[in-house]
């Protein structure tokens, strides 16, 4: 074999003409009833492409020759779900649940090439974390992200507010910043560079939701949802309803031995004026005459 075909066999094989391009795992992560796109790097199908959707070891949907279809698994959980768009190939599950998190794969072929796309999705119970504190104590929230390290952008928003409250970019700053605006927060927030969010001296109007969100370069942004309580201090609650409790158990008690005693003490002079002889109605009305 000679320099000019040995280099044209090295050349189609890195091109993929002879190989199968296979991606590294794409990390995704979404918080339940979010919807998950998956996308293929495709701008175009052309009129032999053929896109293969598989979730685990079922296929889910297919494009071939510009026809696009979609399946089911055997227990049902993408019915009414999938959504495939069918000039790129891109894959949409809508309205997720836990269910759908696991390892989905895309097999695009043509006459010429064959690529690989791997996605390992996961799918966030949409409970938020419940963070009880007193009035006037600190409210840590500290999420489980793992690869914290990984994201640029931390920021944290309060119910549906659309500016964050506290937020750090990692790559550009070494200080967090907070909303100055929001008199709610004024200098009672702390934000760290693992993310987690204190508040002191809590008040009331503290409680609500609040939302995590990071953010980082070629890497799925994750998203994390806390529900913090402020009570008044004073008795936990499960110690004022188990007073009540006992106060009602012995107050059913009192009254449960107070009527066994009446009942005794009325059986007692009822068989105390059996035993006496009494005086007849004859008798008393002679002696009342006299």
């Amino acid at each position: 074999m000679d320099i000019a075909n040995l280099m044209f066999l090295v050349i189609l094989f890195v091109n993929g003409v002879f190989g199968v391009e296979t991606d590294a795992v794409e990390t995704l992560e979404v918080m339940e009833g979010d919807p998950v796109p998956l996308d293929t790097c495709v701008t175009k199908l052309q009129k032999d492409d053929e896109i293969v959707w598989k979730f685990g070891s079922y296929v889910i949907a297919t494009i071939k020759t510009n026809n696009a279809l979609l399946y089911d698994t055997d227990d049902a959980r993408f019915k009414d779900r999938l959504q495939i768009n069918d000039q790129a190939g891109d894959l949409t599950i809508r309205n997720t649940r836990t269910t759908h998190s696991g390892l989905y794969e895309v097999k695009i072929t043509n006459i010429t090439h064959t690529m690989h796309r791997r996605f390992s999705v996961t799918v966030l119970d949409a409970i938020p974390t419940k963070v009880t504190v007193t009035v006037g104590a600190s409210a840590t929230l500290q999420h489980n992200i793992a690869d914290i390290d990984s994201y640029d952008v931390i920021e944290w928003r309060f119910e549906d507010r659309n500016t964050p409250i506290a937020q750090i970019n990692i790559q550009k700053s070494e200080s967090p910043s907070y909303d100055e605006t929001d008199e709610r927060f004024k200098s009672r927030l702390d934000l760290d560079r693992k993310g987690f969010l204190t508040i002191t001296n809590t008040k009331k109007t503290d409680s609500g939701l609040y939302k995590l969100k990071v953010q980082g370069t070629n890497i799925a942004e994750k998203h994390r949802r806390f529900r913090v309580m402020v009570d008044e201090p004073g008795l936990a609650k499960g110690v004022i309803v188990g007073i009540c409790v006992f106060i009602f158990i012995v107050l059913i008690s009192g009254v449960v031995v107070f009527c066994y005693c009446r009942c005794r003490q009325q059986a007692g002079a009822n068989k105390m004026s059996e035993v006496q002889d009494p005086l007849n109605e004859d008798q008393y009305v002679r002696a009342v005459d006299e």
